[in-house]
Formats: C-alpha cells, structure tokens, sequence
C-alpha cells in the first residue's frame, strides 16, 4: 500500500512541474524568479488624425472602451494563467465605419517568437491590421478591415 501512496504522490508531483515549468524557464534558457510577465500594446497608425476605437477584453476581463488619437497607444500587462490559456481579443473601428475584430494573445509558440517573448505590439493602420514582428524587425500584415 505504501508503494501505490508514493507512486500516487511522484505522479501528482511530475504532472505540477509539467504544467508549471514554462513559467520559470525564460525562453532563453536561463533561471527566472518569476513568471513570464506578457505586454500587449495595440497602436493607433492612421493616418489624417484618425482616432480609432477600441475595445479589448478576456473572458475574465473587460478593459474597457478606448477612443485613441492618431500615434497613440493602449497598453496593459498581465501574467499567462498556469493552465496556458489566457486569451485577449480586440475589436476596432475607425471613423469610416470600418472595423475588425482579431486575438491579441493566445497560446501560440509562433506568436511568442514574434512578441519576443514579451511585448505584442498590434497596429492598426489604414489598409489593416498589423503584428509587429520583432525578431525580424517588421510589420506583418495580419488581417483587412471590414466595411
């Protein structure tokens, strides 16, 4: 009986560390104290002065309604849920009655790369929507406004 307890407890301990290990290995390798803090930044580059709406949220959070001036941004920061499925999504419109709705975070390796592991910067610009890739230094085109 002793043995089925012990193995019972290995197993329990193993699947803990499975789950939390990402949070305490930064992605270059090394040791970090703390959890992966995320940053989300979403731009407004119109041009002509254009303010763009904006509304982002999660399923736990609402961050409100933002009207943002052109070259400005909006910004917060969170930490992933230890279940790695933490989901932020926005929707925008502009003064054209033009809108798109579009994720800003979710569980993606890929997305991470282009965040740097950090800091996910979305820009709306007047033909779309646009990730800032910053392992390759650029601007990728991520979805057309809708009318």
């Amino acid at each position: 009986m002793r043995s089925s307890n012990t193995l019972v407890l290995l197993l329990l301990v193993s699947a803990i560390a499975i789950v939390i290990h990402p949070y305490f290995v930064a992605p270059q390798g090394g040791l970090s104290p703390e959890f992966i803090r995320w940053h989300v930044y979403v731009v407004n580059g119109l041009s002509n002065n254009t303010t763009l709406f904006l509304h982002c949220k999660s399923k736990d959070d609402d961050l409100g309604v933002q009207n943002l001036s052109a070259g400005t941004n909006f910004t917060w920061s969170f930490q992933q849920n230890i279940f790695r499925r933490t989901l932020f999504w926005c929707y925008v419109s502009k003064d054209d009655n033009a809108h798109a709705a579009f994720k800003v975070f979710w569980q993606d390796v890929l997305l991470f790369h282009k965040c740097s592991w950090k800091n996910c910067i979305w820009t709306a610009k007047d033909d779309g929507i646009y990730i800032k890739d910053l392992a390759r230094d650029l601007d990728e085109f991520r979805g057309k406004w809708e009318p």
